[in-house]
């Protein structure tokens, strides 16, 4: 008998756009790790299976083995069952957190769950799974869940279920923390001076709340301030001269700091290089803030490039709650300090101003510097503030592979596929503009 832990995204991905056109929501960053990580600390003896759209399996595939060590071995889409088995599904829209593997644990009695609307869980055996497979097996299409809740006895429960990227930004600083307290037994603080280059001239505040991976290079004239929160930096960073980090923060593996504040609440995924000022901010990898300007409350997706002095808003002059246009409908976030959102392989020219609660859809380029009006720009436009054009998939392909060669990575021709998938899928919004 298995126990198989079934990670899956429901049929309010969409509403994580454009970050999930090509992953699932639990893909995500939220402080040091990825959601379905987070999930699966809490059953660390079950057997791990992800569940995502058809059309995204293949790349998941590749990506699974890209990223940091955090990352634990996942099957995708996998329902070899037995009988016997028992089986827990979760939603990756969870943010687990206190007694969660109290609330949700594996049971061969059957139980549904829901968090108010949303379905959340359910466990049972591989047996009594057999009734719902077909169903179980595209939770993500729109007239699955439903169904659910109409013929089934369910239970509430409350759990932290994040409804939109602002969510994940809006609890970073929390979830740098809690990470952090999970973590920590398990991590090595005895020996960072030894498996390190630390310069005498580095200046580290609250050393205990401060960890290093291996073959770090800490400069002189860095501060790591952790007085207001721990610092997680993962193996292979490099933190130049002239360079403030403040707690909560991460740090992905092989990451570069070249200047400037990061300050409280900013996760930093694998292979970025940041200056400038970064603020309550999470970088998903692989992605470029090379020059002066700053970054508040946003998310950014991978490969994405921000031209010098790019810089963002977060904060309205009338301090009024931000709405966002998530799927062409003006959403009340209810806060009042949010950034920007921009998708996989967005690149934005020198000089470029993004406004409040603006989202940039994958592989879009803009360029000409100066404030972008669009509260929306959709995936795959070319063009400066006055005019935006169509973005050749030829070309844009093309700048993605040159783009990841640089960090020798091999763009393959499964994520050739789904940029064309992304392409076709978002051709009514460029025909709208």
């Amino acid at each position: 008998m298995a126990k198989k832990l079934y990670i899956f995204e429901d049929d309010k991905f969409d509403q994580f756009f454009p970050l999930t056109y090509n992953r699932p929501v639990y893909e995500l960053i939220c402080g040091i790790s990825r959601i379905k990580d987070k999930i699966a600390w809490f059953f660390p003896k079950a057997e791990i299976i992800l569940l995502c759209r058809d059309y995204l399996e293949k790349v998941l595939q590749i990506k699974t083995s890209r990223f940091d060590k955090l990352t634990t071995s996942q099957k995708i889409n996998d329902f070899d069952i037995k009988n016997e088995d028992e089986l827990l599904f979760i939603n990756g829209r969870i943010i687990p957190q206190g007694d969660f593997s109290e609330k949700l644990h594996f049971s061969q009695e059957e139980q549904f769950f829901f968090c108010g609307e949303d379905f959340v869980s359910w466990r049972g055996t591989g047996l009594l799974f057999k009734n719902y497979e077909n169903m179980f097996k595209t939770l993500y299409a729109k007239d699955h869940i439903k169904p659910i809740k109409q013929k089934r006895v369910i239970s509430q429960i409350e759990v932290n279920l994040v409804g939109y990227l602002w969510d994940l930004v809006n609890l970073n600083k929390s979830e740098i923390e809690n990470d952090f307290k999970r973590l920590k037994p398990n991590l090595d603080f005895k020996n960072i001076f030894k498996r390190n280059e630390i310069d005498d001239q580095a200046l580290i505040y609250d050393i205990e709340k401060v960890y290093l991976g291996k073959d770090c290079q800490i400069d002189g004239q860095v501060v790591l301030d952790a007085r207001g929160g721990p610092i997680f930096v993962g193996d292979n960073v490099t933190i130049q001269p002239q360079t403030r980090v403040e707690g909560p923060c991460f740090l992905g593996e092989g990451s570069t700091l070249v200047g400037g504040k990061i300050r409280e609440g900013t996760s930093i995924g694998p292979v970025c290089r940041i200056g400038g000022e970064v603020e309550q901010s999470i970088f998903l990898g692989y992605s470029n803030k090379y020059h002066e300007g700053f970054l508040g409350h946003s998310y950014i997706g991978e490969w994405v490039n921000l031209g010098a002095l790019t810089t963002n808003s977060d904060l309205k002059n009338n301090y009024s709650p931000v709405k966002v246009i998530v799927e062409g409908e003006l959403v009340e976030s209810g806060l009042t300090k949010v950034g920007s959102f921009l998708g996989d392989h967005v690149k934005t020219g020198i000089g470029t101003l993004l406004g409040t609660g603006m989202v940039v859809g994958f592989a879009t380029n803009i360029f000409g510097g100066g404030m972008i009006r669009e509260k929306s720009i959709p995936s795959f436009c070319w063009g400066d503030t006055n005019k935006l054009e169509e973005y050749e998939l030829d070309k844009a392909i093309k700048t993605a592979q040159i783009v990841m060669k640089r960090r020798n990575i091999k763009f393959s021709q499964e994520e050739k596929e789904l940029f064309k998938k992304i392409f076709a899928m978002t051709k009514e919004e460029r025909k709208r503009k």
